[in-house]
């Protein structure tokens, strides 16, 4: 069985707003979707849709490969081949090239012969450079002559330029409406100062100059200081933080070790090999915490991240919104993104990105008060003080409403119960995850039927429960999760025969907990396990009525006897 992806609705609205300004003669067009709302699969679309002979430029090996799963993903079958390096699969109806092997002079010839008609140009605030502009120009796609060119991007204040490459924004999204629709995470920040001051530091190409910065920044106080913040506001979360150059992320990736946090530095000029495995490690949870400078803000998706730390200020809009994207994507269990600002005091000034200034109308944490702590550093043989002034919080206000409350199966498996006693449920299948909705009346109904990435999935079955079930008690951000009163009786009578009961516990994780035993118990169900559910009162009077003992009776042994039963009486009767 072949299962055909079904768009969102702005990604299909996106889809149809290029093609109608495409036949209306704008032939230059840019995207702009935030990180995480699936522009690759936007891309797919509108290949599969025109048909006609493709391009899609990227400048990392890592976009490449995802461009290449996606298409496959989204059009199975599709004749895709790669340009890049060694591969020179030219001749394929779709091309996925790099443009430091397509821009080359020799390879440029060759890709002008197979008369491509669509260019699509992922990252595409990077195609004012003078690479991609030789390609563009190259292969006739600058002008008005029936070919058609479409980048995409998250930034597009990333580069200057870009009014001079596409002629018309055709479709945006802004994060904080994707947050608000659900199909992104919601972020909150948190602003930590220091008195570290950045007005000395020479600015080039309108950000600050790396060496001066990190001269700055990367000090063992500073860098302690961070790593102490995260373990006591993310301790729980897998991150990903951001440093001005190697040296700094390896000294940060240090300070972190030093708190107890399994941190590992990622950058480019580490051998290929060695990130794929540190990539993979934190993927897998054999470490909590990528420290990067750069490397990871583009063309590197790994959904479970929750906080981003901002190791490094930044006067650049597109820089700070590529690396807080990377917590944007949604995953299960996951109810938001914490953004950890440490940007000194120059964060005060409107030139400094931080997250209310790079999202206006993002949640920050509500600040009370501001302490001044002193801080005394051993460094060498001298004694520093690091004045530290942070914002001291009250009250989380997450932006966003419509994340759903996922139930860790194990097993790597997922479930999503709604107000009716309906059930979606995720769990791994070959290299992807499927999902299916179980109804109380023990009917099963695919939702994803083949393999798809777990965001992906996670995706396509919330949107699936918005249209078609109740979830008012599966909303991530109901106000019942703050309810601090004791549990009800009837709670903690559940739980106390569940063994699951502790003191202390509140009405809504009394809730959660019961939820939890819920979903295993079905899951039990599903897979024959007997269970010690109690029988329900209707059950029991239906046996006891005919002189059939019920102390000793699970709920799935009394459904069982019910039915044959039912099938005996049945019988007699018709007899």
């Amino acid at each position: 069985m072949t299962y055909e992806i079904q768009l969102r609705d702005y990604q299909a609205e996106c889809v149809e707003n290029v093609l109608n300004e495409a036949k209306a003669g704008t032939s230059r067009q840019l995207v702009v979707l935030p990180t995480g709302s699936g522009k690759t699969i936007v891309m797919a679309a509108i290949a599969r849709r025109l048909d006609k002979r493709t391009l899609i430029l990227a400048h990392r090996q890592e976009l490449i490969d995802q461009t290449l799963d996606k298409f496959k993903m989204f059009w199975p079958g599709c004749d895709v081949g790669i340009c890049m390096g060694e591969l020179d699969e030219v001749d394929n109806h779709i091309v996925v090239g790099s443009i430091q092997s397509c821009s080359r002079p020799k390879r440029l010839e060759r890709l002008k012969a197979q008369g491509f008609e669509l260019m699509m140009i992922d990252e595409a605030h990077h195609a004012p450079s003078a690479s991609y502009q030789a390609v563009i120009d190259g292969l006739g796609f600058a002008g008005s002559n029936g070919n058609l060119l479409v980048g995409v991007t998250a930034t597009p204040q990333h580069k200057l330029g870009l009014g001079n490459t596409f002629s018309k924004v055709v479709y945006s999204r802004s994060i904080s409406t994707m947050i608000r629709a659900g199909y992104l995470a919601p972020l909150i920040g948190r602003k930590i100062l220091t008195n570290l001051s950045l007005t000395d530091i020479r600015i080039q190409n309108g950000d600050f100059a790396i060496g001066d910065l990190s001269e700055a920044i990367n000090t063992p106080q500073r860098n302690t200081f961070i790593a102490e913040k995260y373990k006591a506001y993310a301790g729980d979360r897998k991150g990903v933080a951001f440093c001005c150059d190697v040296k700094h992320c390896l000294d940060l990736a240090e300070a972190m070790r030093a708190q107890g946090i399994a941190a590992h530095a990622v950058f480019g000029d580490m051998p290929p090999e060695e990130r794929k495995q540190i990539l993979e490690d934190l993927k897998h949870g054999r470490i909590q915490m990528g420290v990067s400078c750069g490397v990871l803000c583009e063309g590197w998706d790994q959904s479970d991240i929750a906080a981003v730390v901002m190791a490094r200020p930044t006067r650049s809009h597109g820089l700070y919104i590529q690396s807080v994207g990377r917590g944007l994507r949604l995953h299960p269990g996951k109810r938001d993104c914490l953004v950890l600002d440490f940007t000194d005091r120059a964060n005060n000034l409107d030139s400094i990105m931080s997250l209310s200034s790079a999202i206006p109308d993002a949640a920050h944490i509500k600040e009370e008060r501001e302490e001044v702590e002193e801080v005394e550093r051993e460094e060498g043989d001298k004694t520093s003080k690091v004045e530290i002034l942070e914002a001291v919080d009250r009250e989380f206000d997450i932006l966003g409403t419509a994340r759903f409350i996922w139930i860790d199966l194990g097993s790597d498996e997922w479930s999503l119960q709604d107000d009716e006693r309906h059930e979606i449920v995720m769990k791994p299948a070959g290299d992807g995850y499927v999902s299916t909705l179980y109804s109380p009346n023990g009917d099963a109904k695919e939702i994803v039927a083949s393999p798809l990435p777990l965001a992906y999935c996670s995706g396509v079955s919330e949107d699936y429960a918005r249209k078609h079930l109740k979830v008012a008690f599966a909303d991530a951000s109901a106000s019942w999760l703050k309810e601090t009163a004791i549990p009800t009786p009837g709670q903690r009578a559940f739980l106390e025969k569940q063994n699951a009961y502790t003191s202390g516990m509140t009405k809504s994780e009394a809730f959660l907990a019961i939820r939890k035993i819920i979903a295993v118990q079905n899951k039990q169900r599903r897979n024959g396990v007997e269970t010690d559910e109690s029988l329900t009162s209707n059950q029991k009077f239906f046996l006891e009525y005919r002189g059939i003992g019920t102390e000793n009776l699970t709920k799935r042994q009394a459904q069982a006897m019910i039915g044959k039963i039912k099938m005996e009486e049945s019988t007699v009767s018709k007899s």
